[in-house]
């Protein structure tokens, strides 16, 4: 094949190839989408950022004391406040012997309602320190129902950072304030008499 006829074959050959492409379909248009707004990035959650808990209502497992009749409830001298460690909910062994000594007491006086009630230190936010208050007296609730105090005499109040035993900064000081309060009341029973009326 001489030189110019291979020179015409490729061309022919070319314009063919790009006939047939220029003529392809063309792709078919994309929907007309219109996009969602999107919703705005979360904040970032930084790992020693705790959420602040809402504060908690009182926790009565027992019946609810009127407010007024609050004030009957009272503390004894046989029992002593349980005290707690810093962010702690349960007591150190040391506390044991005070718990202990407030189960005996409850078991002999079988009558006798108690609350408990929550503190803490100054330290923190206050919805915290109502929750962590709250979650103290609860525990000192359990020990007292495991150890067979009925958990229909007990109440639980949460008193948060109010009540404050003493106010300054010092360790010892705050620790005095972390503590699980027991106020008691005699239960209003109705003796029924077995003697006969006339």
């Amino acid at each position: 094949m001489p030189l110019l006829g291979r020179i015409s074959f490729v061309l022919g050959a070319t314009a063919v190839t790009l006939l047939a492409v220029g003529c392809a379909t063309p792709p078919a248009p994309a929907p007309n989408v219109t996009a969602a707004p999107s919703a705005p990035a979360p904040a970032p959650a930084w790992p020693d950022a705790a959420p602040v808990p809402a504060a908690p209502a009182p926790d009565a497992a027992g019946p609810a004391p009127d407010p007024q009749r609050v004030a009957e409830f009272a503390p004894r001298e046989e029992l002593k406040d349980v005290h707690f460690g810093s962010g702690r909910t349960q007591v150190e062994r040391g506390e044991r012997a005070a718990l202990d000594a407030a189960v005996a007491w409850l078991k002999t006086n079988p009558s006798q309602l108690v609350i408990l009630e929550g503190h803490t230190d100054a330290a923190g936010p206050r919805a915290a320190n109502l929750n962590l208050a709250q979650r103290r007296a609860r525990w000192v609730m359990q020990y007292l129902v495991a150890h067979g105090i009925a958990a229909s005499r007990i109440t639980v109040v949460s008193r948060g950072e109010e009540g404050t035993l003493c106010a300054d900064r010092s360790a010892a000081c705050q620790g005095r304030n972390r503590r699980v309060r027991f106020l008691v009341r005699e239960s209003e029973t109705v003796e029924i008499s077995a003697a006969p009326s006339r």
